[in-house]
């Protein structure tokens, strides 16, 4: 009886299931994540930030790109996934203008999809002056970026580009740090403003900031203690040894966090911060 039964009851279920469809909501899509680096690659990326990411991640990749002009790519298992980068891991990366970083960056991300099956939409974290240059990727390729999480980026710009120009000159990197003082960022923000960014689709620009609380954070080479140190002195505001408080976020962008603990480079270097930007990323 109950085997006669039995595809009347799976007819049954079926229709069920036609009149009445689940109201489960659907989950957000997800996507493969970008990271771009700051100025001169100086500050870069550690394994713990990276492995956090990749188990955070689930099935999705992680790409790491470096604004320089080599095309090598290069693949490396982290937290028992493939991570791929393209371009020397070196201080070559992150020198030239904001507008020319991104070129090189966009380039790079084409080369990714046809070679290495990066998706056709992506999400991306960038760091410091890579949110610059994330941002103006955004308009050299709309409809491609999702979602795009700042992390200690200079939107306004930093006055240490204008009092360290001289520095810049010992890594080649003039054009860079010319392109982060307050008056080219405040052009900047003119051509390519966030609240009209051409993410895809319901996509958006969300940032995150840190702080340093004195010299001791030295970053490196003890170039946030000096930063920390002239930016309070001389211009009598808090920073978390590059960008003042409060301006690591601009208008349209959505301001999602503040790490007080972290400075401007332990913002990629701890795991915290990696969980952080992956719960914005699915949310």
């Amino acid at each position: 009886m109950i085997k006669r039964l039995l595809p009347l009851l799976l007819i049954c279920g079926c229709m069920v299931g036609f009149f009445y469809p689940s109201t489960a909501m659907p989950q957000k899509d997800t996507h493969d994540l970008v990271l771009i680096h700051g100025y001169n690659n100086r500050h870069q990326w550690s394994y713990e930030f990276l492995q956090q990411l990749v188990l955070s991640k689930g099935s999705q990749n992680v790409f790491v790109v470096y604004a320089n002009e080599s095309d090598k790519i290069a693949t490396e298992i982290i937290g028992g996934k493939v991570v791929t980068f393209i371009g020397d891991r070196n201080f070559t990366a992150g020198i030239q203008s904001i507008e020319e970083q991104a070129e090189i960056v966009s380039k790079k991300l084409k080369l990714l999809q046809q070679k290495q099956k990066l998706d056709p939409v992506f999400d991306i974290a960038a760091h410091s002056m890579g949110g610059l240059v994330a941002r103006k990727v955004v308009y050299l390729l709309p409809n491609q970026v999702h979602d795009l999480v700042t992390i200690a980026t200079p939107h306004q710009g930093t006055p240490l580009a204008r009092e360290f120009e001289w520095l810049a000159y010992f890594v080649k990197g003039q054009e860079g740090i010319k392109s982060m003082t307050p008056a080219y960022v405040e052009k900047f923000n003119r051509l390519y403003p966030v609240e009209n960014s051409p993410f895809y689709r319901d996509g958006k620009c969300y940032t995150i900031a840190g702080d340093a609380d004195s010299w001791i954070d030295r970053g490196v080479s003890g170039e946030l203690a000096v930063g920390w140190t002239l930016l309070s002195l001389k211009y009598g505001q808090d920073s978390d040894g590059v960008v003042f408080s409060g301006e690591a976020t601009i208008t349209g962008a959505v301001h999602v966090a503040d790490f007080p603990n972290y400075n401007h480079y332990e913002l990629i270097r701890e795991g915290e911060v990696a969980n952080k930007i992956i719960r914005i990323l699915d949310e």
